[in-house]
């Protein structure tokens, strides 16, 4: 774990300038040159910049990209922190919205891409395969992406509330700016009957209804669109009203649609005159309400952020106790590798002297030898070696303790195997 390092650059130490900045300058191939970095990955955001790599010396790789473009309001983790902080984006922990989905959906195209272009090696791998099934985790035990915290998507969960749902609903949406584009995009996820787009600049509507499969409107068609649909949300930064009391009246007068009509504003200034929620089968909801249901929701995710963190702990021991099988899984093939290399030099040894004539129970019993005591010898003396180093740079009792305990599980562990051993030749010996 310690091989992997992070780079990063957040909203919470840089603002969208200075992102773009960074973005345009951390370029994946800074890593590609380097022939210290083993496996590198890099996630751009509109709220993100992070490079990850992994390294012999990640922290010194990484201090050498920031000197040399010369950034500055940057993160740097390593080791455990950095797959911490991996964990913790993909959660939505590190997010300007606690909990929010869409960095997962990007952290998992960074992830696929990576693989795609073959810059993620083994133990990158491992720690995004690792991130991405923790968020998901996350997301199913607990509640940390529940309830809509933005404007746009509030709007859309208070008109599902309010409606009994947005199936087989017709919508109006009236502009096709930021947040026009984010409600549209939001609702057109639902099996609605139709959605249209008004909007003041008519080219704009039609390529957003183009991308959300809906229908196009000029503005000063919204009364006939109004009498249709079933809600309406208003989006404009129109300095005056949109929808004037005198125009809804006329609308509600003439209304083609059973059903009431709801109308959400969430323009500031106000779309919508305050004198139309009067008007009879019409319900109008504001800002103010918006603001209500996404403090609320805001305020849910926040309480669960401990329960998510919780997650996190667990995983980062369970990621550890992965990596240290892997590495005890190739120690062992090492080991094996080097008894065979000695197997078969003393085989050729032992079929060289039995060629030459000499006692073949000699030979055997020179081979058995030769190859119990070169096999051992070498694991033996690293063992020496690893206690020996333990004991010069230990500075307290603890790492003694740390010694007798690793000690003492070997010598039992053994004693159990002969165990194991002397019972089944028994067994064996009486079959």
């Amino acid at each position: 774990m310690h091989k992997i390092g992070s780079l990063w650059f957040s909203h919470k130490k840089c603002g969208v300038e200075e992102l773009e900045e960074v973005a345009e300058r951390l370029n994946p191939e800074l890593f590609a040159e380097d022939q210290r970095v083993s496996g590198y990955a890099v996630i751009k955001t509109c709220n993100r910049v992070e490079a990850y790599i992994s390294s012999e010396n990640p922290r010194e790789v990484l201090d050498d990209v920031v000197n040399r473009l010369k950034l500055k309001k940057s993160g740097i983790f390593t080791g455990k922190e950095a797959v911490e902080h991996l964990m913790r984006v993909a959660c939505g922990l590190e997010a300007m919205i606690v909990g929010e989905d869409q960095i997962l959906g990007q952290i998992k195209k960074c992830y696929l891409d990576s693989k795609k272009e073959g810059t993620m090696d083994s133990l990158l791998d491992m720690a995004f395969n690792r991130a991405i099934k923790v968020a998901k985790r996350a997301r199913n035990e607990t509640k940390i992406n529940e309830g809509s915290v933005s404007i746009g998507s509030a709007a859309v969960e208070l008109a599902e509330d309010i409606s009994g749902g947005l199936e087989g609903k017709s919508i109006l949406v009236i502009g096709a700016g930021e947040m026009g584009t984010l409600v549209a995009r939001a609702i057109s996820e639902k099996n609605l009957k139709a959605m249209f787009i008004a909007n003041r600049t008519y080219e704009k509507a039609m390529k957003l209804a183009e991308e959300v499969d809906g229908t196009a409107a000029k503005l000063d068609e919204k009364e006939k669109y109004l009498s249709v649909c079933d809600v309406a949300i208003s989006t404009t930064s129109a300095p005056h009203y949109v929808l004037d009391y005198d125009s809804m009246a006329r609308v509600m007068e003439h209304r083609e649609n059973d059903n009431d009509l709801l109308i959400i504003d969430i323009a500031n200034p106000k779309d919508v005159d305050e004198r139309v929620s009067e008007i009879e089968r019409v319900e109008l909801y504001d800002l103010d309400s918006l603001y209500e249901i996404s403090e609320e929701n805001l305020k849910r995710r926040l309480s669960e952020v401990s329960k998510v963190e919780r997650i996190l702990d667990e995983e980062i021991e369970l990621f550890k106790n992965i990596l240290n099988r892997q590495r005890v899984e190739r120690l062992i093939a090492m080991i094996y590798k080097y008894g065979s290399q000695i197997r078969e030099e003393e085989k050729e040894r032992a079929l060289s002297y039995m060629e030459k004539g000499r006692d073949p129970k000699e030979v055997l019993e020179d081979f058995s030898h030769a190859v119990l005591s070169k096999t051992l010898h070498t694991p033996s003396r690293i063992l020496r070696r690893y206690i020996e180093m333990r004991g010069r740079y230990s500075d307290s009792d603890e790492h003694e303790n740390d010694n007798s305990d690793f000690i003492d599980f070997l010598m039992d562990e053994f004693e159990k195997e002969l165990e194991e051993s002397r019972t089944s030749d028994s067994d064996t010996d009486e079959t």
